[in-house]
């Protein structure tokens, strides 16, 4: 297919970017990862599992991508081309950046997929205590007279019982701040190599070893990075060690059994199921409603493009090669990088997010 002129260009990677903050987008992939980030845990192992299911990841990306590439015309190296051309700003959220990472950053994406899994655990966690909580309150309200051993046991019951869940959310949260970390460390690390990369690109092109860009300085500067984040990283995991040594030392002295810890277990997972059920119907829902205002209101793509959706992607490139489908994911994720490094002298989101952080 013939090049896009630069305005023509600017409108698919528009449209790109506003499908990246779409139902559309936020439906396949957002349920792909609650549907499977439960295998995903803060052990440093990594399993089989994991590899096969950042490859069913990949396939599920691009799926959504060139699928919604090929309803305007548009094929996968035509996008690659125009990621690499286009200099408009991203201005999607890290949420979103950090799953175009994932996609060919096995680190990002296994550290995507515990981050969420422990987010999920906390919601559900949260909510189980608060229905206790306003429970145990009613019972309070309406409570008959009892037997005074008998009452006296059923209150040693409900404070281990609040204990723990309150032990369980301490240790949730804690696991989720050195996930946060893990993740900014994994996303600081890929920035860092992109500016690496950059900067030998720029000094070839100078072909002057007096040019503008320093690329052993770079080097230096992302080796640095690396090891302070260890530093940070390692410390920061003694105090999370330190605090389940302290939950399993409650288990014992609470005299809790095996069979009850499954059955509490067994009771999270299946309220954990019934969060995720009602999240998977609302996105639906969204996604529902997002297309039928799509449908009414969309605008008026450029008469190349409107040309293209008529004409449909020629016979060859009908079925995109893994080759290609590869080259549009290096340019999307080096383009998000970029906005990266911009982002980085500045005090956004973004650039907040490359910040790791020490546990008290």
């Amino acid at each position: 297919m013939a090049d896009l002129a630069q305005r023509d260009s600017e409108w698919v990677f528009d449209f790109v970017m506003n499908l990246f903050q779409s139902p559309a987008w936020e439906v396949p992939i957002m349920g792909f990862i609650d549907d499977n980030c439960a295998s995903f845990d803060t052990d440093d192992e990594n399993k089989f599992i994991y590899t096969d299911l950042h490859s069913q990841f990949r396939d599920t990306v691009d799926g959504v991508l060139t699928a919604n590439l090929a309803e305007i015309g548009i094929t996968a190296s035509d996008f690659a081309d125009i990621c690499t051309k286009c200099r408009h700003s991203t201005d999607v959220s890290m949420a979103v950046i950090n799953q175009i990472l994932a996609i060919d950053d096995f680190l990002t994406f296994k550290k995507l997929m515990v981050k969420r899994n422990l987010e999920l655990d906390l919601e559900v966690i949260t909510a189980v205590r608060e229905a206790n909580q306003a429970k145990a309150t009613t019972e309070s309200d309406s409570k008959e007279e009892v037997e005074n051993d008998e009452q006296e046991e059923n209150d040693i019951d409900d404070c281990v019982e609040d204990y723990w869940m309150e032990m369980d959310l301490l240790y949730k949260q804690e696991e989720m701040e050195q996930a946060e970390l893990e993740a900014a460390i994994a996303l600081s690390i890929a920035v860092e190599e992109e500016r690496f990369r950059l900067a030998s690109v720029q000094a070839k092109a100078a072909e002057d070893k007096h040019g503008l860009v320093d690329v052993e300085q770079v080097q230096q500067s992302v080796q640095r990075g690396k090891q302070q984040a260890e530093e940070i990283f390692q410390r920061n995991k003694q105090v999370l060690a330190s605090q389940k040594e302290k939950h399993k030392e409650f288990q014992e002295q609470a005299d809790i059994s095996d069979a009850e810890i499954r059955k509490r277990a067994e009771y999270l997972k299946a309220q954990r199921d019934r969060i995720l059920d009602k999240k998977k119907k609302e996105r639906e829902s969204k996604l529902h409603s997002y297309e039928k205002e799509l449908k009414a209101s969309a605008p008026e793509p450029p008469p190349s493009i409107a040309q293209r959706i008529q004409d449909g992607p020629p016979p060859h490139e009908a079925n995109e090669s893994d080759d290609r489908r590869k080259a549009l994911r290096i340019a999307l994720a080096r383009r998000m990088k970029q906005e990266l490094i911009e982002a980085a002298s500045g005090d956004d989101d973004k650039n907040q997010a490359l910040q790791p952080t020490v546990l008290p």
